[in-house]
Protein backbone atom coordinates (compact mmCIF):
# COMPACT_ATOMS: atom_id res chain seq x y z
CA UNK A 1 0.00 0.00 0.00
CA UNK A 2 1.24 3.83 -0.66
CA UNK A 3 2.13 5.24 2.56
CA UNK A 4 -0.13 7.65 3.39
CA UNK A 5 1.91 10.17 4.17
CA UNK A 6 2.97 10.59 0.62
CA UNK A 7 -1.32 10.73 -0.24
CA UNK A 8 -1.19 13.60 2.43
CA UNK A 9 1.78 15.06 0.68
CA UNK A 10 0.01 14.83 -2.45
CA UNK A 11 -3.21 15.85 -1.25
CA UNK A 12 -2.21 19.23 0.69
CA UNK A 13 0.03 20.16 -2.92
CA UNK A 14 -3.44 19.86 -4.32
CA UNK A 15 -5.29 22.25 -1.85
CA UNK A 16 -2.85 24.42 -2.31
CA UNK A 17 -3.62 25.13 -5.97
CA UNK A 18 -6.76 24.97 -5.53
CA UNK A 19 -6.94 27.31 -3.34
CA UNK A 20 -4.80 29.58 -5.65
CA UNK A 21 -7.56 29.33 -8.36
CA UNK A 22 -10.20 30.01 -6.07
CA UNK A 23 -8.85 33.57 -5.14
CA UNK A 24 -8.28 33.93 -8.77
CA UNK A 25 -11.49 33.37 -9.56
CA UNK A 26 -12.87 35.44 -7.19
CA UNK A 27 -10.42 38.27 -7.95
CA UNK A 28 -11.68 37.96 -11.66
CA UNK A 29 -15.40 37.61 -10.35
CA UNK A 30 -14.80 41.07 -8.22
CA UNK A 31 -13.34 42.78 -11.55
CA UNK A 32 -16.53 41.76 -13.62
CA UNK A 33 -19.33 42.53 -11.32
CA UNK A 34 -17.20 45.89 -10.58
CA UNK A 35 -17.91 46.52 -14.16
CA UNK A 36 -21.92 45.61 -13.60
CA UNK A 37 -22.11 48.06 -10.66
CA UNK A 38 -20.22 50.38 -12.11
CA UNK A 39 -22.22 51.01 -15.29
CA UNK A 40 -19.24 50.49 -17.94
CA UNK A 41 -19.11 47.81 -20.25
CA UNK A 42 -19.72 49.12 -22.72
CA UNK A 43 -16.92 51.59 -22.13
CA UNK A 44 -14.95 48.73 -21.67
CA UNK A 45 -16.25 47.17 -25.27
CA UNK A 46 -17.91 44.64 -23.45
CA UNK A 47 -21.63 43.56 -23.81
CA UNK A 48 -24.02 42.60 -21.09
CA UNK A 49 -24.53 39.41 -22.35
CA UNK A 50 -21.11 38.95 -22.05
CA UNK A 51 -20.87 39.90 -18.67
CA UNK A 52 -23.93 37.30 -18.12
CA UNK A 53 -21.77 34.52 -19.31
CA UNK A 54 -18.56 35.03 -17.97
CA UNK A 55 -20.45 36.04 -14.36
CA UNK A 56 -22.58 32.63 -14.60
CA UNK A 57 -19.02 30.96 -15.69
CA UNK A 58 -17.24 32.48 -12.68
CA UNK A 59 -19.90 30.95 -9.98
CA UNK A 60 -19.80 27.44 -11.83
CA UNK A 61 -15.87 27.64 -11.68
CA UNK A 62 -16.07 28.52 -7.74
CA UNK A 63 -18.55 25.99 -7.03
CA UNK A 64 -16.33 23.25 -8.65
CA UNK A 65 -12.88 24.72 -6.95
CA UNK A 66 -15.62 24.92 -3.50
CA UNK A 67 -16.33 21.36 -4.07
CA UNK A 68 -12.50 20.31 -5.35
CA UNK A 69 -11.02 21.83 -2.17
CA UNK A 70 -13.51 20.37 0.47
CA UNK A 71 -13.34 16.84 -1.02
CA UNK A 72 -9.16 17.22 -0.97
CA UNK A 73 -9.54 18.69 2.97
CA UNK A 74 -11.64 15.29 3.79
CA UNK A 75 -8.85 13.23 1.83
CA UNK A 76 -6.59 14.48 4.38
CA UNK A 77 -8.55 14.11 7.18
CA UNK A 78 -9.15 10.65 6.05
CA UNK A 79 -5.58 9.86 5.36
CA UNK A 80 -4.77 11.22 8.89
CA UNK A 81 -7.24 8.61 10.06
CA UNK A 82 -5.40 5.88 8.31
CA UNK A 83 -1.73 6.80 9.94
CA UNK A 84 -3.58 6.55 13.39
CA UNK A 85 -5.71 3.50 12.00
CA UNK A 86 -1.88 1.44 10.80
CA UNK A 87 -0.61 2.69 14.82
CA UNK A 88 -4.38 0.94 16.23
CA UNK A 89 -3.40 -2.30 13.84
CA UNK A 90 0.06 -2.52 15.29
CA UNK A 91 -1.29 -2.06 18.90
CA UNK A 92 -4.24 -4.69 18.64
CA UNK A 93 -1.49 -7.03 16.69
CA UNK A 94 -3.31 -6.83 13.46
CA UNK A 95 -7.05 -7.22 14.96
CA UNK A 96 -8.05 -4.53 12.32
CA UNK A 97 -5.86 -5.07 9.68
CA UNK A 98 -8.70 -3.65 7.14
CA UNK A 99 -9.34 -0.18 8.60
CA UNK A 100 -6.04 0.86 6.75
CA UNK A 101 -7.04 -0.54 3.44
CA UNK A 102 -10.63 0.65 4.08
CA UNK A 103 -9.26 4.23 4.81
CA UNK A 104 -6.85 4.64 2.08
CA UNK A 105 -9.33 3.37 -0.79
CA UNK A 106 -11.91 6.20 0.89
CA UNK A 107 -9.10 8.83 0.60
CA UNK A 108 -8.04 7.75 -2.83
CA UNK A 109 -11.42 8.53 -4.10
CA UNK A 110 -11.81 11.51 -2.35
CA UNK A 111 -8.66 12.60 -4.06
CA UNK A 112 -9.61 11.28 -7.02
CA UNK A 113 -12.97 13.37 -6.75
CA UNK A 114 -11.65 16.39 -6.11
CA UNK A 115 -9.01 16.11 -8.76
CA UNK A 116 -12.35 15.66 -11.25
CA UNK A 117 -13.45 18.45 -9.74
CA UNK A 118 -10.36 20.72 -10.70
CA UNK A 119 -10.65 19.43 -14.15
CA UNK A 120 -13.49 20.69 -14.41
CA UNK A 121 -12.99 23.93 -13.02
CA UNK A 122 -10.07 23.79 -15.56
CA UNK A 123 -11.83 23.24 -18.74
CA UNK A 124 -14.06 26.38 -17.35
CA UNK A 125 -11.27 28.48 -17.05
CA UNK A 126 -10.01 27.42 -20.35
CA UNK A 127 -13.29 28.25 -21.84
CA UNK A 128 -13.34 31.85 -20.44
CA UNK A 129 -9.81 32.78 -21.45
CA UNK A 130 -10.80 31.95 -25.32
CA UNK A 131 -13.82 33.77 -25.02
CA UNK A 132 -11.56 36.90 -23.32
CA UNK A 133 -8.94 36.41 -26.17
CA UNK A 134 -11.60 35.92 -28.91
CA UNK A 135 -12.90 39.58 -28.02
CA UNK A 136 -9.57 41.08 -27.60
CA UNK A 137 -8.67 40.10 -31.39
CA UNK A 138 -11.90 41.28 -32.74
CA UNK A 139 -11.13 44.57 -31.19
CA UNK A 140 -8.07 44.79 -32.45
CA UNK A 141 -9.46 43.92 -36.05
CA UNK A 142 -12.64 45.74 -35.95
CA UNK A 143 -12.00 49.01 -38.43
CA UNK A 144 -11.28 52.47 -35.87
CA UNK A 145 -13.54 55.37 -36.87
Amino acid sequence: MITPALLLLGSASLVASALMRMARIVDRARVLAAIVHEGTAARVGITTDSLQTWLARHAQRARYAERSIALLYAAIVVFIATCLSIALDRALDGAVSWLPVILAIGGTLLLLTGGIYMVAESRLSAVQISDEIRLALHKLDAPKG
